[in-house]
C-alpha cells in the first residue's frame, strides 16, 4: 500500500470516525446534563418542603421565647408532634435528593424535637429550650441552603 492510498483512506474515514466520536460524546454529555437538571429540580422541591416545615415550626416557637401573647402564630404552624411527623415523612420521601450532611442535620433536629416533646412543666422553669430550638432550626436551614 502506497502512502497516497493510505492518505486517501484516511481522508475518507477520518470525518466518519470523528463524526461518530463527536456524536457519542455529545449524546453522553447531553444525557448527563438532563439528569443533573432533573435531580436539581427535585432537590429544590425537597428543600422547599423541608424549609416550609422548619419555618412554620419556628413561628410556633417564637411566641414562647418572648412570652408575648400578642405575637401571633402562623396559620400553617404545627405543634411539635405534628412537626416531627411532617419532618419524618418529608425526610423519607426526599432523602434521596439530600446529601449526607443535610440528611444528618434533619435527623438531628427530629431527635431534638422528639426529646423536646418529652419535656415536662418543671423543665421549662429552669431553662428556656425554645431559644435553643430556634437556633437549631436556623442551623438546619443554613445547612439545607448551602447544599440542597
Amino acid at each position: 500500500m502506497d502512502n497516497t492510498e493510505l492518505f486517501k483512506w484516511l481522508a475518507i474515514f477520518s470525518p466518519v470516525v470523528s463524526g461518530i466520536i463527536l456524536g457519542v460524546v455529545s449524546h453522553k454529555l447531553s444525557n448527563r446534563s438532563k439528569r443533573i437538571e432533573i435531580l436539581f429540580q427535585h432537590k429544590l422541591r425537597a428543600f422547599n418542603e423541608l424549609h416550609n416545615i422548619l419555618i412554620n415550626y419556628r413561628f410556633e416557637l417564637e411566641p414562647n421565647i418572648y412570652n408575648n401573647p400578642f405575637l401571633t402564630r402562623s396559620i400553617d404552624a404545627k405543634e411539635s408532634v405534628q412537626t416531627l411527623n411532617l419532618l419524618n415523612n418529608s425526610l423519607v420521601h426526599n432523602s434521596i435528593f439530600l446529601n449526607r450532611e443535610s440528611r444528618t442535620a434533619v435527623m438531628d433536629i427530629t431527635a431534638k424535637i422528639n426529646s423536646f416533646c418529652r419535656f415536662e412543666k418543671q423543665d421549662f422553669e429552669n431553662i428556656n429550650p425554645y431559644i435553643d430550638m430556634v437556633a437549631e432550626v436556623n442551623r438546619v436551614i443554613d445547612i439545607l441552603i448551602q447544599r440542597p
